[in-house]
C-alpha cells in the first residue's frame, strides 16, 4: 500500500494529539493528597478560678438567639460567676467573650442592614467556645 498525502496529514495529526496530551498530562497540576496528621488546635489552659465561668459561658452562648426570657437568667448567671473570680486577672479572657456575646445580642435584638457586628461577634463567640472547650473543661 503506497501512501497518500491525506495519510501523511493524518498521520501527523495523530502524532501531534498524541504530543499534546503527553504535554498536558506533564504540566498539569498533580492533586495533593489529604494530610495524614489532623489538623492540631490551638488550645488554651484555662485557669481552674475560672471553669465554673466558663461553664456559665457555655450555657450563655447556647442561648444566645433566645428570647430574653432564657437568656436573661443565663446572662445574670455568667456575670455572677464573672465577679466570683478571685484573682481578677483570670477573668480578662472570659469578660472579653462575655462582651462579645452582648456585641452578638444586641444584633439579634436590634438588626440593621448592616450584619458585620453580627458576624464578627459569631466568629468570636465560635473561638471562644472552642479554645476553652478544647482545654479539658
Amino acid at each position: 500500500m503506497r501512501f497518500r498525502p491525506r495519510h501523511y496529514i493524518l498521520i501527523a495529526i495523530i502524532v501531534a494529539l498524541g504530543v499534546f496530551n503527553f504535554m498536558r498530562r506533564h504540566h498539569a497540576p498533580t492533586p495533593q493528597p489529604a494530610a495524614s496528621q489532623p489538623a492540631i488546635a490551638i488550645t488554651h489552659a484555662v485557669p481552674p478560678e475560672s471553669a465554673a465561668a466558663w461553664d456559665a459561658f457555655d450555657k450563655t452562648a447556647a442561648l444566645r438567639d433566645a428570647p430574653n426570657e432564657q437568656f436573661q437568667p443565663a446572662i445574670q448567671s455568667l456575670l455572677k460567676q464573672i465577679d466570683a473570680i478571685q484573682p481578677a486577672a483570670a477573668a480578662v479572657d472570659v469578660k472579653g467573650c462575655e462582651t462579645w456575646l452582648m456585641f452578638y445580642r444586641q444584633g439579634v435584638l436590634h438588626p440593621s442592614s448592616d450584619a458585620t457586628w453580627k458576624t464578627r461577634s459569631t466568629q468570636h463567640l465560635d473561638t471562644c467556645v472552642k479554645t476553652h472547650q478544647d482545654s479539658g473543661q
